[in-house]
């Protein structure tokens, strides 16, 4: 027959392994938890990186668009000084034309107001130009940036789902070898 000192020293021994058991348990939790701690800093350092990199990226890219913009504004200045000094030789052609009577300045202003409109036609086609341009340099700019942060996030979403699927086994390893 079990006696009260046998059966309180079993339950000692018991109690002492049970401790024992928790003790390796809660070791080799803490152990998969610093692990997985740091997957994450890991994970986490690459998406700065990443980030970052993204960041260069759009910042070259809105430095190329700020150049093509300005390159574009130099080309409309340009063409505008050329409109304006070509208005000014068929003015003074025109006057020279002239007697300027009261008849030949009306004459000449209705002449003028043509030229005035055909330039005021040419700028506005211009215009609508540059402004097609400008629309079609941001539009590729902001699909690229797109493209590059929808990458970038993927990637991280990716090494996430590792990090995590490594934990998971981690885990029910963990689980298996406290059953054992």
């Amino acid at each position: 027959m079990a006696t009260k000192n046998n059966l309180e020293e079993k339950l000692t021994q018991t109690t002492d392994q049970l401790e024992q058991k928790t003790a390796e348990v809660k070791a080799k939790v803490a152990e998969k938890v610093a692990e997985a701690q740091g997957k994450v800093g890991e994970v986490k350092a690459t998406a700065s990186q990443k980030i970052d990199e993204v960041k260069d990226k759009a910042a070259q890219g809105a430095a190329k668009v700020e150049s093509d913009v300005q390159q574009a504004s130099a080309s409309f200045q340009e063409q505008v000084k050329q409109f304006k000094e070509d208005f000014v030789a068929r003015f003074n052609e025109i006057r020279e034309k002239f007697t300027f009577s009261q008849d030949d300045l009306i004459e000449l202003k209705e002449v003028a107001k043509i030229e005035f409109a055909s330039i005021v036609d040419e700028i506005s086609k211009l215009s609508k130009e540059v402004k097609e341009d400008v629309s079609q340099l941001s539009a590729k700019h902001k699909e690229h940036v797109t493209e590059t942060l929808q990458k970038t996030k993927a990637s991280a979403v990716d090494a996430w789902h590792k990090v995590k699927e490594g934990d998971e086994k981690k885990a029910s390893e963990a689980e298996k070898e406290k059953v054992e």
